[in-house]
């Protein structure tokens, strides 16, 4: 199959042209040689991600904004629709007139060009991308942390002490990234925990897995004598969120385990030089 060559471009809601911040909010894309012209932008009812990026916003500014691009881009699509004759000359100017730089809420990036096999789909996977950032997966925001501790450690002069370890055995396993092994066994584990999701579910979700992982090995006496979680906790101001991260601290400080902030470098520190008593 011959890949079609499409161009694309991100929607970006930027209220406030003083200071250039934006945030991506959906993506158009054209492929003129078959006639092909569509976008995809984020619900009007998802408003967390702005209003935790942009505090002193009212809500409606952006919900107004959203939905009239919508309307436009409802109008095009019935358009299209009723043209016989949408081709490569029409396609290319409609999506020229939409991606013009203009002074409003919503604007476009530099147009960009990718191959596609299907536009329809590789649309949805820009989307993934810039938008719902799929590339931020659940370990994603922990290897950022981890990288916080591994320069926390480096500093202390006690990055030499701790390795990547699996810890348990083959049947019932966790991997931490920083372990200390004594007599070849596991004796100080430190694991970053990114706990700053967007909803209450994920907090639980992602939190839940470690809960029940440390448990599970503190039964069979497989726990490292002392181990450290790292904590990210949200900013959010939706009390849901925050109740569901503190729940899951408490809930790994039932199992016996240590929990610090992860941007607590003497708490990190003063656990991590056990290590180097030995």
């Amino acid at each position: 199959m011959n890949r079609l060559a499409c161009q694309y471009a991100i929607i970006r809601f930027l209220p406030y042209a003083e200071t250039g911040e934006f945030a991506n909010v959906g993506v158009l894309l054209a492929c003129p040689a078959t006639g092909y012209l569509d976008a995809r932008l984020i619900p009007t009812k998802n408003t967390r991600r702005i209003a935790a990026f942009f505090d002193r916003l009212d809500k409606r500014i952006y919900r107004d904004a959203l939905n009239f691009l919508g309307e436009e881009l409802d109008r095009i699509r019935i358009t299209m629709r009723e043209r016989t004759d949408r081709g490569h000359g029409f396609v290319q100017q409609t999506f020229e007139g939409l991606v013009r730089p203009r002074e409003a809420l919503l604007r476009f990036s530099d147009t960009r060009v990718v191959l596609a096999d299907e536009p329809e789909a590789m649309l949805d996977k820009l989307f993934a991308r810039f938008v719902e950032r799929d590339f931020a997966n659940k370990q994603y925001h922990d290897r950022i942390l981890e990288r916080g501790v591994r320069e926390v450690l480096t500093q202390a002069n006690l990055r030499g002490f701790f390795n990547a370890e699996t810890i348990g055995t083959e049947e019932l396993h966790i991997q931490v990234p920083f372990v200390h092994l004594r007599n070849g066994q596991p004796t100080l584990a430190i694991k970053p925990l990114d706990l700053a999701k967007d909803e209450p579910n994920l907090v639980y979700e992602y939190g839940g897995h470690w809960v029940d992982g440390i448990r599970r090995l503190k039964k069979h006496a497989l726990l490292p004598s002392d181990m450290l979680f790292a904590v990210q906790k949200p900013v959010s101001e939706d009390n849901r969120i925050r109740n569901a991260a503190n729940e899951i601290v408490a809930e790994l400080r039932e199992q016996g385990v240590e929990v610090a902030s992860a941007t607590d470098v003497r708490a990190i520190t003063d656990f991590a030089k056990a290590a180097s008593l030995h």
